[in-house]
């Protein structure tokens, strides 16, 4: 790699991170809402939280935007650097690690979910087949977000094991997103899984609220 690549990709990486640090959740509750979602619940910028501070719609913008901030830094490396597969791989967790740790927010943030299936989506497109379903299913089962997107990241692991070892489907580079994306996720999800261990772990509301929109500010417990 030359050094305008060497260059090139230090610039990816660090857009990838600022792309990632953009405070989605916070943008959407302050300017239409006036709500400070960093005050609020788990003082978290994520959808989960978002939902619970103002509501459903908001929160659905704010996964579609958690998305793409992983999700157009890969593509991006990607077409640039088709012959150096670990740029898009460093674009993945330095797009999560924004979300996580924004620059814009005192490095505060999310959990990273989103802004990882986003990256991996771009990455290894096959992988978050297995990984949404899995995560929905496990939601649906259980009503805990947090249960369902660890669930989620270990099924993708998985997959992305099986397809490894089955040759041709995923690159090395692949596996170590999904592994190490999923072994990240497990980290910041630790004050939940303590909560969950000792039953104090806040659901979703059941179906009918949720449907009715009673998952706002007086949301699940």
């Amino acid at each position: 790699m030359s050094l305008g690549y060497v260059v090139a990709a230090v610039g990816i990486t660090l857009g990838a991170y600022i792309a990632g640090s953009i405070p989605t959740g916070v943008l959407i509750c302050r300017v239409w809402f006036g709500v400070d979602v960093l005050e609020y619940g788990s003082r978290r910028s994520g959808a989960t939280n978002v939902m619970r501070a103002v509501g459903i719609a908001p929160a659905a913008m704010v996964v579609a935007g958690d998305f793409l901030k992983g999700f157009l830094p890969v593509i991006l490396a990607r077409v640039l650097f088709t012959d150096f597969p670990v740029v898009p791989l460093l674009a993945v967790f330095a797009a999560a690690a924004g979300h996580n740790w924004s620059v814009f927010l005192r490095l505060r943030g999310g959990r990273g979910v989103t802004t990882s299936l986003g990256g991996v989506s771009a990455m290894v497109p096959i992988v978050p087949a297995i990984a949404i379903p899995t995560g929905i299913a496990m939601l649906v089962a259980s009503r805990y977000v947090s249960v369902s997107s660890l669930a989620g990241a270990v099924a993708a692991t998985i997959g992305a094991v099986v397809l490894y070892a089955i040759g041709g489907l995923l690159t090395g580079y692949d596996l170590i997103a999904v592994g190490g994306l999923t072994v990240f996720l497990f980290t910041q999800h630790i004050d939940n899984m303590r909560r969950f261990f000792k039953g104090t772990e806040r659901r979703l509301p059941a179906w009918d609220a949720f449907m009715s929109g009673r998952s706002g500010r007086n949301g699940a417990g």
